[in-house]
């Protein structure tokens, strides 16, 4: 087992030991790649920024996530919702974090939006209690936004699209945008008991599969557990993660790779 601790800080970089690289070569060569000291050292390269950018994610504390959702959802009020009334009450209930990255955006924004404002949490409750409907429509999406992009329609069970709409960039994230002709998910089958996915060990494990993409110049093997190269890659790396469960996360993997390769594309369709 690799020899990096998993005391992990947010300003340290990962560095895979010599023992490391030597057990990562032994499986590209099991695996049949011919792959070159200059391949290796980008997969090593790839392999350790992965692992930051894990570490990264995982610590980042959950309430920042919840943040940038509570934001999201009020966006998308000002986009569609009628009752006005309705997103100056959703406002008022903005968590702190929330709060504060309104401030911030309403520094950034106040003068390409060309209004007066009291870039204070009081002096923007104020300003959206008192503001025309018009104003409010307008102008706050752009200051809780720091970006859009387009989202098509996602295909439904029934065949039919739902409609397009715009994403909203909130705290350097897009949220929810999903590839064109991904299925919508019934609410009620959405999560299935058990512990929540990990979002952060899941986008590991395919940033590892790109990689062995890259390197070997074939797709990974299907496997549950650690029995050929790929798997035994993943077993290894998310061991110097620190994941407590390696099992369920390659499964996890797996069946989203099923889940994809099924889903219908509508792709022709733009």
């Amino acid at each position: 087992m690799s020899s990096l601790t998993l005391n992990y800080t947010p300003d340290r970089k990962t560095e895979l030991t010599e023992q490391d690289r030597a057990y990562l070569w032994n499986l590209l060569r099991e695996s049949g790649s011919k792959a070159m000291p200059k391949e290796m050292k980008v997969f090593v390269d790839g392999i350790q920024f992965s692992l930051d950018a894990y570490h990264k994610r995982a610590l980042e504390d959950p309430r920042r996530r919840s943040a940038r959702e509570d934001l999201r959802e009020l966006f998308m009020a000002c986009r569609n919702e009628k009752n006005i009334s309705k997103i100056r009450r959703r406002f008022l209930r903005l968590p702190l974090l929330a709060r504060e990255e309104l401030i911030r955006r309403a520094k950034l924004r106040d003068l390409s939006l060309n209004f007066k404002l009291d870039q204070t949490w009081q002096g923007l409750c104020a300003w959206v209690q008192t503001s025309t409907d018009e104003d409010l429509l307008t102008k706050l999406p752009s200051i809780i936004t720091g970006g859009r992009v387009w989202s098509y329609g996602q295909k439904r069970k029934n065949g039919v699209n739902s409609a397009p709409h715009v994403e909203p960039m909130i705290m350097g994230e897009f949220l929810r945008l999903k590839p064109i002709g991904e299925p919508m998910v019934v609410s009620k089958s959405a999560h299935k008991g058990g512990h929540p996915a990990d979002a952060a060990t899941n986008d590991l494990i395919a940033e590892l599969a790109l990689l062995w993409i890259e390197v070997t110049g074939k797709e990974p093997p299907q496997a549950r557990s650690n029995k050929n190269p790929f798997a035994k890659l993943v077993y290894y790396v998310l061991g110097m993660a620190g994941v407590s469960s390696p099992q369920n996360a390659f499964r996890r993997y797996w069946d989203a790779v099923k889940r994809h390769r099924l889903r219908p594309s509508n792709i022709s369709a733009f």
